[in-house]
This record gives C-alpha cells, structure tokens and sequence, in this order.
C-alpha cells in the first residue's frame, strides 16, 4: 500500500543521531549542552506578539493562495534594503509567492520539474539537508549526491559534473550559507551554476535561509547575480532575468522566528506560476495574520542586526576557550575531530555526551556514502544557538575536551 520510494526517509538525521546517543552512559553531573537542533533558542523580537494580536481580525478569513499586497508592500521594502541591485528589477505578482516556511516548497518544486526530461537526475548538496533529497525524491528520477569537501572550499564542484549528468539535470540543490557548514558562495561561483541550469536546461534551486546571518562579508543573493547577468547583456533581450532560477528566503533565522513558518520564493516566472498551481489546489498556504506579522519582520532591519551580533558574539565567547574556524555565514560550528579519534565522528560525538554533557550531531549522519567518500565523516555539527551564557560553558566543556586527549 505504501509508496516505496518512502524508504529513502529510513535514515532520518535526527533519527540517527538518536539511535547513536540512546544507549550512552553521561558520566557527568554538569547540565546537559543539547546542540543537536538548528533551531533559534533567543526570542524573536518583544514587539511580534503584539503585532500578532493586532492582525487576529483577520483571523476569520481563508488564507489566499497568492500574496497578500500588504506582504509584498513589505517585502518590496526589504528587497530594497538588502538586495538593492534587483529593486525594481523584477515583478511581486510574478516573480515571487509567500510560503510556509521553506521545508515544503523545498521538496514541492521537485514535483514542478517532474517529468520533464527522461531518465532524470536531481543534483543534491552533499552533506544535505533533508528537504533537498525530499525534492530531488519527488523529481521521480535518479538522485545524485554533489560532495561538499573540504579539498573543494566546502561547495560542491560544479566544473567536475560531466555532460551527460548536467544534460539529464532537472533540478539542483544548492545552499549559500551552507548548512551546515556556514560557506557563503561567491557571486562567481553562483553565476556559473546559473549558466549551467540554462545551458542545459534544468531548475537551480538556491535556498538562502541564512542569508541574513553572517560575520564580515554579506552573502551575495543568486537574485542579484541572475540580475547582474542579464545587466551585462549576457540574456536575450526581454528574457525573464531569473530564467532556470529559484531562490527561497526565511524567517526561521533572520528573525529567530522559527515557529512563525513564514517565508518567500522568488525567481523564474514559469515555475513561480506552476508552484501557485500547486498551491491554488492541495499544498499549504500562509495564514493572513501571519503574513502581516512576517511583513512587519521584512520590513524591520533593526532586530536582524542584534541577531546577527548575538552569533558574532557567540562564535567569539567559542574561540576565547579554543582554536575554531569561525563560520563565514549561519550559525553551525563546524568541528574537526580531534586527531585522537582518528576521524570516527560517532565515536567523538558518544564521548562528548558521556564525558562531557555535550549532544552533537555526527556529520556522517547527515551526509550520503558516496564513492568518493563521505564528505561529513570526520566532523561534528554544532547548532551555536544558546544564549552567551551557555556557549560560555560550552567553549570550556570543549576545550576540556581537547585538553583531556
């Protein structure tokens, strides 16, 4: 009765970290430091409830399944702040619809491109998150894994993608910061997955969640490269400028508003269309009440920047107890295993629980094996999401670590 192309899920991240860490003795009293869950543990700002209860009039109408004008109104100002170089570039009404977050537009765009090629392949980042492979399930054909390594800056290697696998493409997944290794993608690096998707004619898919989170350098958008492209006169003239393009923005972590479910895609206008199809007869739509507060939150730049600051602040209390590759974007630690465990992530991560009172997840678990390896083994993801205090005694429950090998 079941779908068996569900068994793919077997292996849940979550699940396996679950399963590795059960049946592990702590053998310390200290409180427990849980870093497994990428979720904002500092409050959104004071002022979101009461805009919240402001828009409860509005409660007692059916959610739309396009934009709300007051959310585009609001969304119009923050693109013009954040991303000037697109402003007025391109069309609310058809280059961009409100979402549920982006967990399920995520995997629903594999849905859009289904089909349309034979004997297909979806390109996925390896380490991925667990939405890109729902998508690239949903694409119907065969899924790809594109390691993420360190020898190759933590981004995956486009320019070693042969021909025949970028021909039978129908959509790629990629993520700027990455998750969950915080590496901003440069604009070239960006333009040239781009001019691949048009050259041979597959979705580029750029999820952007924590574009809003960094440290020195401000992540460039694949929106504004996708502009600057077409500036250059390197598009046909009167072409859509975010042709073979989707970007997906949140507010999960720019405003520490997680369980708000609110977000936006934005780009090429065709898929744009066949995604309001979608929506417009089965998938989730985003209530008006929570559009309004989400649009209140694009329009704000304030709160984002004391956000920003808490995980710049974070990553410094970490690297005043340790030595730490400081991530350019997000806000994962992206920890090397000590030398001691000779790269066994999962015996690293049993030791730090039971010695130590620190849950992490292993990166092998969040990676598929492929024959060139698994790019995760070897390292341990750290969610840097509590307040300083906690990261205060985290930075020395590691570096008594690190000390006691």
């Amino acid at each position: 009765m079941l779908n068996p192309d569900f068994s793919i899920f077997n292996d849940n991240m979550f699940a396996q970290v679950r399963q590795i860490l059960n049946d592990v003795t702590v053998h310390t009293n200290e409180e427990l430091i849980d870093v497994t869950v990428g979720e904002p543990r500092m409050p959104p700002p004071d002022w979101l409830v009461d805009q919240l209860m402001a828009e409860s009039k509005n409660w007692q109408a059916y959610p739309k399944a396009f934009a709300d004008q007051a959310f585009l109104d609001d969304l119009h100002v923050y693109c013009q702040s954040r991303f000037p170089d697109i402003a007025g570039q391109f069309d609310m009404d058809d280059h961009v619809i409100p979402v549920p977050g982006t967990r399920e537009p995520l995997h629903l765009l594999g849905y859009c491109v289904r089909g349309a090629k034979q004997d297909s392949i979806a390109l996925v980042t390896n380490p991925f998150y667990h939405a890109w492979r729902a998508g690239a399930l949903m694409a119907g054909g065969e899924i790809v894994y594109m390691n993420a390594a360190a020898e190759d800056d933590f981004l995956p290697n486009l320019s070693s993608l042969s021909e025949d696998i970028l021909a039978r493409c129908n959509i790629l997944y990629l993520c700027s910061p990455s998750n969950p290794h915080g590496k901003i993608a440069s604009a070239d690096y960006i333009a040239h997955a781009l001019q691949l998707a048009r050259r041979f004619d597959f979705l580029l898919v750029v999820d952007e969640c924590y574009i809003d989170i960094w440290r020195q350098t401000c992540p460039v958008s694949a929106l504004e490269v996708a502009i600057k492209i077409a500036s250059a006169g390197q598009q046909q003239e009167g072409s859509d400028p975010f042709s073979h393009l989707i970007v997906l923005n949140s507010l999960s972590k720019r405003s520490n508003a997680a369980g708000l479910r609110v977000g936006f895609l934005c780009g090429d206008r065709s898929l744009i269309s066949a995604y309001k199809q979608v929506v417009a007869n089965g998938a989730a739509l985003v209530q008006t009440p929570l559009l309004r507060v989400a649009g209140a939150l694009y329009r704000d730049d304030e709160h984002n920047q004391l956000i920003r600051q808490h995980y710049t602040t974070s990553f410094d209390l970490l690297a005043d107890h340790l030595p730490v590759i400081i991530p350019e974007g997000g806000f994962f630690l992206w920890y090397d295993v000590p030398e001691a465990f000779q790269g066994d992530d999962v015996a690293c991560a049993r030791h730090l629980y039971a010695h130590w009172g620190v849950k992490t997840v292993p990166g092998s678990v969040m990676a598929q094996q492929t024959e060139a390896g698994n790019p995760a083994a070897g390292y341990l993801r750290l969610a840097i999401v509590h307040n300083h205090d906690v990261i205060s005694r985290l930075g020395t429950r590691l570096a008594g670590f690190e000390k006691s090998l």
